[in-house]
């Protein structure tokens, strides 16, 4: 008499592929379709009961050293190696999952592609104008950092701002955001036993200047805060309804209208090959180092600026940037309008060769050098974001501001120290970047 066989969990499939491939989420994904149509889910079960065993015989495990995922506000560990038994961080990838980085997915644009208000003539057609009320304690760097633009492009749509460092609670300020306005709101905070300004600021996307700014004064030492202490904190909410998605997509006329995130209309000007003879560049797959002519040109531009301030350094890896006319990029969520290119981390020693994007830790990561590159590509001026691991940020956040960049620049540029979560300057954190970094040019 015939007997059905059970059905085998996913989850299990999966296990037995992480276990024992490197590229082990491709794999899982064709293991799993085969089994269902082929009606073979009695030979996963087989597998699954058996996958204790082969594991602790020998069978090889993906395994890459991962930076320290620490809880936020705690110190960066030194070397940064992620133990397993760690719970990782919310987004993270779980430590027993194999290394992902290699095709680290970045996030697709935060304003969707159709808004609820329409997009504006003086953002270029791309998303809709907002005017940013100055709260306390706010200055132009913060500012431009909330909205993930430059301070550069603020003077610009406010001509008649003609003293940048003299903003007034109030005033309104024209943008053209890259990441989404929010409401804003305040509420009180009472100070309880063992509080600090800084834990407190970081629970709430802040740093510790801008809880003190919106004091408005009442607090002149903030390392002396008191139990039953009450501060006034102005914190986000949700997007604003205009730049939420739009309710009824209408169709842009063909000349003109918005450009399309990785449609068709995106896709036509991907026709530009990074050069491949470049003696400082590495590029890691030829065949998918195509983009638009901007974006190549604007990668050729940082390369170059790198290496004639640091000669003799390594060869800058370059990873994927689209296929030739662009379009899905498997497994890439992004790199589908030859706008996003993947560059490896600056290395120290022997370190520095390698091609792939695997191995950085706090102890072989050439800081100075990596902070040099990333800077070489916000220098072009055509950068909308850069994409990496918030520790390895911290990093590159304490050896600016040691080298002398005014918090002006820092909050412009840094996500960090607000807290992984939140949405803010031009680096920023997205999971699965720990051995590379990712940059978004503007469209």
């Amino acid at each position: 008499m015939f007997t059905p066989r059970p059905t085998v969990p996913v989850s299990c499939l999966r296990r037995w592929v992480h276990a024992t491939s490197p590229v082990g989420r491709c794999h899982t994904e064709v293991l799993e379709t085969t089994s269902r149509k082929i009606g073979l889910s009695w030979l996963a079960g087989l597998v699954c009961a058996a996958l204790p065993t082969l594991v602790a015989a020998g069978v090889p495990r993906a395994s890459v050293a991962r930076p320290v995922a620490p809880s936020a506000g705690a110190p960066v560990a030194d070397p940064a190696v992620l133990p397993a038994a760690d719970k990782p961080a919310a987004g993270e990838p779980a430590a027993d999952e194999p290394d992902a980085d290699e095709h680290g997915a970045a996030p697709g644009r935060e304003i969707p592609e159709h808004t609820r208000a329409p997009a504006h003539p003086d953002c270029n057609h791309t998303v809709p104008l907002w005017e940013h009320v100055v709260d306390a304690g706010e200055h132009l760097g913060g500012i431009a950092g909330r909205y993930g633009v430059r301070r550069a492009d603020l003077l610009k749509l406010n001509p008649t701002l003609t003293n940048p460092d003299m903003i007034r609670v109030g005033q309104r300020l024209r943008v053209c955001p890259s990441i989404a306005p929010r409401v804003r709101k305040t509420i009180e905070v009472a100070v309880q036993p063992g509080d600090t300004a800084g834990g407190i600021a970081q629970a709430h996307g802040l740093t510790v200047s801008e809880l003190v700014g919106m004091q408005r004064g009442k607090l002149v030492d903030p390392n002396r805060l008191g139990a039953g202490q009450r501060l006034q904190l102005i914190v986000d909410g949700g997007i604003v309804p205009e730049f939420l998605p739009a309710e009824v997509v209408v169709k842009p006329a063909k000349s003109g209208g918005r450009r399309a995130a990785g449609g068709a209309r995106a896709r036509t000007g991907v026709s530009a090959q990074l050069a491949l003879d470049a003696t400082n560049t590495f590029v890691k797959r030829p065949h998918l180092a195509w983009g638009t002519g901007p974006t190549i040109r604007s990668i050729e531009r940082a390369v170059e600026q790198y290496n004639r301030r640091h000669r003799g350094a390594p060869q800058v890896h370059i990873g994927d940037i689209s296929k030739r006319g662009g379009g899905t990029l498997q497994p890439h969520l992004s790199h589908r309008a030859g706008v996003d290119v993947d560059v490896g981390y600056v290395l120290l020693g022997a370190d520095g060769h390698r091609t792939r994007f695997s191995g950085v830790t706090t102890t072989n990561l050439d800081v100075a050098r990596t902070w040099a590159l990333v800077k070489a590509f916000i220098d072009t001026g055509a950068v909308e974001a850069v994409f990496m691991d918030y520790n390895l940020q911290q990093l590159l956040y304490e050896h600016a501001k040691g080298r002398g960049a005014s918090s002006d620049e820092l909050d412009e540029l840094f996500q960090y120290p607000r807290g992984r979560g939140r949405s803010h300057g031009i680096i920023r954190h997205w999971r699965s970047h720990q051995h590379h970094f990712h940059v978004r040019f503007r469209s």
